[in-house]
């Protein structure tokens, strides 16, 4: 049984205020004014008579009393008057009625925003709804930053939850922190998996086998191949069979444990190719018989025990004249002590190149390598690399720059990066004419570590 005794809950009248109507009550009836409020004095006295009369209309509904009707009406225009001269923001009855709904942005709208947005990616945006839900998920893993300690968690996300098929998301794949985390199942599952969108892949030093390679396949969309940290032996002939429909692929960089160059007459290069490194067990007729794409502006050599200087030559002759970034890294066992001095000759378009001290000499900034041209050359920027082996620091000397800046074989240098292994003292006199002269070309000498 209920406590009768419990005083019961009675709620106050609500009133609120509506635009155009004034204050209203929440409940289903309206007090209505008497004759007197509505006229004053000068009204005329209500009869006894007439307040039956009116209580019995008002309890059928019917309204036949048309003076009392007439005069309601004409105390909500006196009452709707009073309150729109207080209220400046009120509407009045000759003004248009406006509907002011929410503003809302589309949601294509508000995905472009995320998309492009500069800001790091906050991965509380996933808790807003469902819909900010769907659309920040590809934006969470279109990038991931792995690492040894969370490798293994989103090889299961990606592996394990096929039906969410979240690595259709992933556009940039770099696995170059991941050491002995990886396997070459995990990998080849990531790229099978991530294969859909996947535009740029960075292979880990180690866990990059046959498996990964066959994986590598179905990786269409690919622009941005770098396997130059893989420390596993790979075949280039599989290599080659793997990227040769990858139509976009725009940068590749070689493994630099590479054999086996068999299969590479046949090979296809790809037609939109700019970026390219090679490295590894590449050979002296690989570099002869190819026949390189028009396309490639940047060429690097880095670690090729088997390519002499002749190989070298016989590719710069072919795309030499596109090239507009060239550079040599160390070691190349077979380059002698001045084997790159002939490199300006078959690259006059390069912009900026990385020399080693250990396969050049002072010759190759004189009169007869830096020939004049009918156009300024448009050198920008030149990297002057060493080993640190002793003997090296007498081959290039401040004047040679010097030099050529004085009499406009290089107009158009604004950088020269000189290797502290070079052992140049830089309080000497002669680096100090070098940056005079380097200064009134609008030039700049760094030292590097």
């Amino acid at each position: 049984m209920g406590n009768k005794c419990r005083p019961k809950k009675v709620k106050a009248p609500y009133r609120k205020y509506v635009a155009g109507e004034g204050y209203s009550r929440t409940w289903g009836f309206t007090p209505t004014p008497s004759v007197e409020e509505l006229h004053g004095d000068d009204s005329v006295k209500e009869t006894p008579k007439d307040r039956n009369v009116e209580r019995i209309d008002n309890l059928q509904g019917h309204y036949s009393n048309r003076k009392t009707n007439d005069s309601i009406v004409h105390f909500k225009a006196r009452q709707n008057e009073s309150i729109g001269s207080l209220d400046p923001f009120c509407k009045t009855s000759d003004e248009p009625e406006e509907e002011l709904g929410d503003m809302r942005l589309p949601w294509e709208i508000q995905a472009l925003i995320l998309k492009f947005s500069d800001e790091p990616f906050d991965p509380r945006y996933l808790l807003v709804c469902k819909t900010w839900y769907l659309m920040c998920l590809p934006l969470l893993y279109r990038h991931p930053s792995l690492n040894c300690r969370n490798f293994n968690s989103f090889v299961d996300t990606v592996i394990s939850n096929r039906k969410k098929k979240i690595g259709g998301y992933v556009e940039q794949l770099d696995l170059a922190p991941i050491m002995q985390s990886g396997r070459n199942s995990f990998v080849s599952k990531l790229l099978r998996r991530c294969s859909p969108s996947l535009q740029k892949f960075t292979a880990p030093q180690t866990s990059f086998g046959y498996a990964p390679l066959i994986s590598l396949k179905s990786c269409l969309q690919l622009k941005y191949l770098d396997l130059g940290l893989v420390s596993e032996t790979v075949k280039l002939k599989q290599l080659f069979a793997a990227i040769k429909n990858f139509k976009h692929l725009t940068h590749l960089a070689f493994p630099r444990s590479s054999i086996d160059c068999d299969g590479f007459r046949e090979f296809q290069w790809p037609e939109n190719l700019q970026y390219l490194k090679l490295s590894g067990g590449i050979t002296n007729e690989f570099l002869r018989e190819t026949q390189w794409p028009r396309s490639i502006t940047t060429l690097e050599f880095s670690y090729c025990p088997q390519v002499d200087e002749h190989a070298v030559y016989r590719v710069l002759s072919q795309i030499g004249d596109n090239l507009q970034h060239l550079y040599f890294h160390y070691p190349m066992p077979l380059l002698h002590e001045n084997a790159l001095d002939y490199v300006f000759r078959y690259s006059s378009h390069l912009i900026s190149i990385q020399l080693m001290v250990d396969y050049c000499s002072r010759w190759v900034f004189s009169e007869h390598m830096l020939a004049s041209l009918s156009y300024p050359r448009p050198l920008r920027t030149i990297y002057l690399e060493c080993s640190g082996s002793l003997g090296l620091a007498s081959k290039i000397h401040p004047d040679d720059f010097t030099i050529a800046i004085m009499e406009s074989r290089l107009p158009c240098l604004k950088n020269i990066s000189v290797s502290s292994k070079l052992g140049w003292d830089m309080n000497s006199d002669d680096v100090s004419d070098l940056v005079s002269a380097f200064e009134d070309q609008g030039g700049s000498l760094y030292l590097s570590y």
